[in-house]
This record gives C-alpha cells, sequence and structure tokens, in this order.
C-alpha cells in the first residue's frame, strides 16, 4: 500500500490524489499507476464535479502499465475502485485480488441502487479487502 500512496503524490488532481500497485503472485510490482491526464494533455483537473475529473484512473494506468507475470496479481490502490475502473480489474483476467485503504461512494450510483466498485469485484469472485486508511 505505501507504494500506491507513493504514486498518489504524483497526481495533479486537487480533488483527489490516487495510487495503485500491482503485484504478481511473488509479490513483485509489475506495474504503478496515477490519476492523470492523457499524454500530452495539460495535466489538470476539467471539473470538480464527481466523475468529470478528465482524468484517467490510478486502477486503469496500472493495469495498462503492467508486465504482466502469469496470473494471480494483488492491486493495491488507494481508494476504493469506481464501478467502472472494478470491470476493467475483473475484465483483466489476471488480477485476483484488490486491496485498498478508502471507500469511494458514487453518488449517482447509490442514489439508484446500483453496486459500489468492491461489490462489483467481490460478485465476480475476486478477493476485495479495506485496509486502513491514511
Amino acid at each position: 500500500m505505501a507504494t500506491a500512496r507513493l504514486w498518489a503524490t504524483r497526481s495533479a488532481d486537487s480533488k483527489v490524489r490516487v495510487g495503485a500497485c500491482l503485484l504478481d503472485h511473488c509479490n513483485r510490482v509489475v506495474g504503478v499507476g496515477y490519476n492523470g491526464r492523457a499524454a500530452g494533455e495539460p495535466n489538470e483537473r476539467e471539473s470538480l464535479e464527481q466523475g468529470m475529473s478528465g482524468f484517467i484512473h490510478a486502477e486503469t494506468n496500472a493495469l495498462l502499465a503492467a508486465n504482466w507475470n502469469g496470473d494471480s496479481h494483488t492491486l493495491y490502490i488507494t481508494h476504493e475502485p469506481c464501478a467502472t475502473c472494478a470491470r476493467l480489474i475483473v475484465n483483466s483476467r489476471r488480477v485476483t485480488r484488490v486491496v485498498y485503504a478508502i471507500s469511494y461512494t458514487e453518488s449517482n450510483r447509490e442514489a439508484n441502487g446500483l453496486p459500489s466498485g468492491a461489490e462489483i469485484l467481490r460478485a465476480a469472485g475476486l478477493i476485495v479487502e479495506q485496509v486502513p486508511g491514511e
């Protein structure tokens, strides 16, 4: 989790800095990421409204940067993944465990009775753990 927190410090997000660290089955780092804009874009938030930051999420960046080494990977994230990132993690088919520190509520999903990111991961059979926050 310390590595995910370190990568979160690289984020230019003025509202929420998120970091992610992907480990293989031997606990070797195979990918890292933080929330930020696409390469070549100005690294600043587009909007303070939830879901409108314009940033690529830390989990997505870690999955894209991964140097995959087999299966049974663990993804450490400073914050609970959003529903979209949870589905990307599931579709990676290599992550079997997700550990996060800070809960994240997508207000529009909660208001409509839709599952959270952690609930989506659990429903897909992944191990999900929350550890104490900062």
